[in-house]
């Protein structure tokens, strides 16, 4: 029996303190980005490049700019375009270990495209940068042992998803418990990273994140809950590190010094970003989030109450067994490369098996397969449920048929199966 299967569904009028596996059945993904045959040319290049037997990186940002100074000074000797190099950044020099290979997603090369324009030479430095950033800050390595104690007020917490399946993350900066350091930032980091791994399994993938952000004025907080010089490097790590996986971003209960300080720190915010960001003088998120699935200081109907030791490692352990899932189905279909698509890594779809005589699915282009997770996808017509306790979906499906609906605010289509809707249907809806 897998843990995702023992997490409780929150009760009517009943205090709740566990994460939420799953989005609402009504959720659906948000549509895929059409790409051009330059943008796929430019994509395939990147990830053979990746895949490259001789390729490889070092573990530190420093190594990587004098690899990048060398390159840019020579005349395009192997891959790396540079002669002799100091010895200590030839020793750092690694092959992508299969983590790293899972991690690098076509999907995750394509956000560095997008991130830069689609500009070739600025998304290869943005790939290595990212990648030998996460060697350097050990975000792999980083346990809920270390940022534990960051999070005993629940300043941060990953709870429930919005009305396109992404992941909710929820910031109440005024229950900030710690002095400013670099394990404060460990903690943001280690927050992302299992935000992340609850992107459930949809087709086209949820790549993003919703973000809540309380920053507490009706408690009468009088001073940002961190400094500039904090507060600017946390943006930093966002903005080149996590590119394009800011969806949404709310921000309510907001005092009146926020302005200044947002002042301060909005020049060093992606434009882009600002975009996404809403300022609600209510605090209500129902339109971007399902009530069913929202905290009720946000205007939800979920009584949430914090319990570290509940949640911290209900959280942990379910995003771990994703993880571990995850990985398997890469050594299973990635043929031990990078560029595997994340509907596949997720366990949305199998490769090869919608053609299967037991699968019975049609998949259009704009159509999606549906997973037993009740993070699904859904085709126009058709859906096929894909248990995923097991690390490899099994290969006998049920058809199931998708009632039409006319589409309200970013909602196109049901996403659940009839299992996860049949078992959340008695508690949400009580």
């Amino acid at each position: 029996m897998s843990f995702e299967s023992t997490l409780k569904l929150p009760e009517a009028g009943t205090p709740f303190s566990l994460p939420l596996a799953h989005p609402e059945p009504s959720a659906t993904p948000a549509p895929a980005r059409a790409r051009t045959s330059e943008q796929d040319a430019m994509l395939a290049k990147l990830i053979d490049t990746f895949n490259a037997p001789e390729f490889k990186l070092p573990s530190t940002i420093e190594a990587l700019k004098t690899i990048w100074r060398k390159r840019e000074g020579a005349s395009g000797r192997g891959w790396l375009g540079w002669g002799a190099a100091p010895k200590d950044v030839v020793e750092q020099l690694k092959p992508l270990t299969e983590v790293e290979k899972c991690y690098w997603s076509s999907e995750a090369f394509e956000r560095c495209f997008r991130a830069v324009k689609w500009d070739y030479a600025a998304a290869v430095k943005r790939a290595e940068i990212t990648l030998v950033w996460r060697r350097e800050a050990k975000v792999e390595e980083m346990g809920p042992e270390h940022v534990s104690p960051e999070g005993e007020t629940g300043k941060e917490l990953i709870f429930g998803y919005d009305k396109e399946c992404r992941p909710v993350l929820y910031m109440h900066p005024y229950k900030q418990n710690t002095e400013t350091g670099p394990r404060q930032i460990d903690f943001v980091i280690w927050c992302l990273e299992r935000t992340i791994d609850l992107c459930p399994a949809t087709n086209p993938p949820t790549e993003m994140l919703c973000l809540c952000i309380d920053f507490g004025a009706s408690l009468k907080v009088k001073a940002p809950p961190t400094s500039l010089g904090q507060a600017k490097k946390v943006l930093d790590i966002l903005q080149t590190y996590y590119c394009e996986r800011l969806g949404r971003a709310v921000c309510v209960d907001i005092p009146g010094f926020f302005w200044a300080f947002y002042k301060l720190v909005g020049p060093f915010v992606d434009p882009r970003t600002k975009e996404k960001i809403r300022f609600l003088e209510k605090p209500d998120a129902t339109s971007l989030i399902p009530p069913s699935q929202l905290q009720k200081q946000f205007g939800g109907d979920i009584d949430f109450q914090y319990d570290h030791s509940t949640y911290f490692m209900a959280l942990h352990q379910l995003c771990m067994e994703r993880k571990a899932a995850n990985l398997e189905r890469w050594r299973k279909y990635g043929e031990d490369r990078c560029g595997l698509s994340e509907v596949v890594i997720r366990g949305a779809t199998v490769p090869g098996q919608e053609d299967a005589e037991k699968t019975a699915v049609e998949l259009s282009p704009a159509g999606s397969l549906k997973g037993a997770n009740g993070a699904a996808v859904v085709g126009e017509k058709e859906a096929a449920t894909v248990p995923i306790e097991e690390p490899v979906p099994v290969e006998e499906m049920k058809q199931l048929a998708v009632d039409e609906k006319e589409p309200e605010d970013f909602v196109d289509a049901p996403v659940a199966s009839k299992e996860a809707v049949a078992e959340a249907a008695p508690a949400v809806h009580a």
